[in-house]
């Protein structure tokens, strides 16, 4: 099981080149094509960022036949909004950024939270201050409440799974138990797919809140990715584990691949 088109989204900030190299990493383990998509706005090309914008499909293009993949450049048009027109249907997997105030003005408003919500693609997210050479689904923090959602980010993201060191099914709920037989069912069904999770989680009392729980889970975990379900509705993302999913989205340390 593996990922065969990868989409990575390109644009004329300083968060692009680290991306690119994130999603070249992804695609050499997969083996899969990555098709770049310019998603630069008219402003880009009008302000001081002009010839990054205009270089941009050149760098793209070096940096893939340096590494050895298959790839393709596209350009999505100053004017796309919607999930098709910046080419996500027909891939099995996103690469993009936290939006940052610096550069927002650069790549198309729509990535990458209505491109999540709306192209039905597993989407990693980098953060704003990210290092390509940071690893990077070595180790797992699996977000796991029983939902649809959650249950979808752990299928959309199974390749990552199966390919991860370590994987660690971190459980928020009132009940809480690592001995239920609910979750022990998914430790099971990890298992057949040849992954091995350790079972994490965190009892609600009221005290603290699910994210919360989860960043203090990932001290104890060393996991260097987060997966995630998201919820809500365009363009704002509501809730994980039934609230904070934007903060999730927008924090400044980890990766997160999140599946709608």
């Amino acid at each position: 099981m593996s990922y065969k088109d990868i989409v990575v989204y390109l644009d004329a900030s300083d968060l692009n080149e680290p991306r690119v190299e994130t999603a070249i990493k992804i695609a050499k383990q997969h083996k899969a094509k990555l098709i770049g998509v310019d998603i630069s706005t008219g402003e880009a090309f009008e302000g001081e960022r002009r010839e990054q914008a205009l270089a941009i499909q050149d760098t793209f293009e070096n940096m893939v036949r340096i590494a050895g993949v298959e790839a393709e450049c596209r350009v999505a048009g100053t004017s796309a909004t919607t999930a098709q027109q910046l080419f996500s249907h027909c891939a099995d997997f996103i690469v993009a950024s936290q939006p940052h105030s610096d550069n927002a003005h650069l790549a198309a408003a729509a990535v990458p939270k209505d491109v999540l919500l709306t192209s039905g693609v597993p989407m990693l997210i980098l953060p704003t201050g990210w290092n390509a050479k940071e690893p990077i689904g070595r180790s797992i923090l699996l977000a796991w409440n029983f939902s649809r959602e959650s249950t979808r980010a752990l299928h959309d993201a199974m390749p990552l799974l199966i390919k991860a060191e370590s994987v660690a099914l971190f459980v928020f709920d009132a009940s809480f138990d690592p001995r239920r037989s609910d979750v022990l069912d998914v430790v099971a069904h990890l298992q057949r797919h040849g992954i091995k999770a350790t079972v994490d989680g965190w009892r609600d009392t009221g005290k603290i809140d699910a994210i919360s729980a989860l960043f203090a889970s990932l001290d104890r975990d060393d996991a260097d990715l987060i997966v995630a379900g998201a919820y809500g509705h365009s363009p704002l993302l509501e809730s994980v584990f039934g609230g904070a999913s934007e903060q999730l989205l927008n924090n400044i340390s980890m990766p997160v691949v999140m599946s709608h």
